[in-house]
Order: C-alpha cells, then sequence, then structure tokens
C-alpha cells in the first residue's frame, strides 16, 4: 500500500471515531464540520512529521508521538473553541484524540 493510501486510510479511521465522539459531547451541526477540517489538517501533519522524525532524528519515537498528539490535542481545542464553539472544548479534543489513538493502535495490533 503507499503511502498516500496509509495516510487517506488512517484520516478516515481518525473521522469514523472522533466524529461519533464529537456527537457523545453535544456537537451537532456546523460543528461537525470544523472537527472534520480540523483532523484534515492535524491527522497528515502529525503522520508526516512522525514519520520524518523517525526517519531522520535520534529522538526516540515515543517522544516525538507524544509531542506531535499533545500538538493536535491542542490545535483541535483551539479550533473547538473558537470556531465550533463548543462547551469544554479541551475535554473534547482530549477525549477524541484519546479515542482515535487508542482505538488505531488496537487496530495496528490486531492487524499487524
Amino acid at each position: 500500500m503507499s503511502y498516500l493510501v496509509t495516510l487517506l486510510s488512517v484520516l478516515l479511521l481518525t473521522e469514523a471515531i472522533e466524529i461519533p465522539v464529537c456527537l457523545l459531547w453535544g456537537m451537532r451541526g456546523r460543528n461537525l464540520v470544523f472537527v472534520l477540517l480540523a483532523n484534515v489538517l492535524t491527522n497528515p501533519l502529525v503522520n508526516v512529521l512522525y514519520a520524518l522524525a523517525c526517519l531522520y532524528t535520534k529522538i526516540p519515537p515515543a517522544a516525538s508521538l507524544t509531542v506531535l498528539e499533545v500538538a493536535a490535542v491542542l490545535a483541535e481545542w483551539c479550533v473547538y473553541r473558537y470556531a465550533a464553539g463548543a462547551k469544554r472544548p479541551f475535554l473534547v479534543s482530549l477525549t477524541a484524540n484519546a479515542a482515535s489513538f487508542g482505538l488505531g493502535l488496537l487496530i495496528t495490533k490486531v492487524l499487524f
């Protein structure tokens, strides 16, 4: 599978997990469009930067991943707070990202 197809697959999986989490937090309508857009911006960027960090730096992969995931949570928190007007935007961002990260790890363990 090409890297581009992998990035797209991971993005679609992220959307399939995070949108329902945001629905559980009460986000509706156009606010879900902001969820989708936030993920379109952060997810590929995190994955590409993680791959580059693993390939070209001596930073431990877990450290790179932690920094990048924290950055994604913070970026999405800003979108949910200022654009989407979510109630408790930080918790929405944190739980959505934790769910997609955790389920992504589980799926990776099962498939590979």
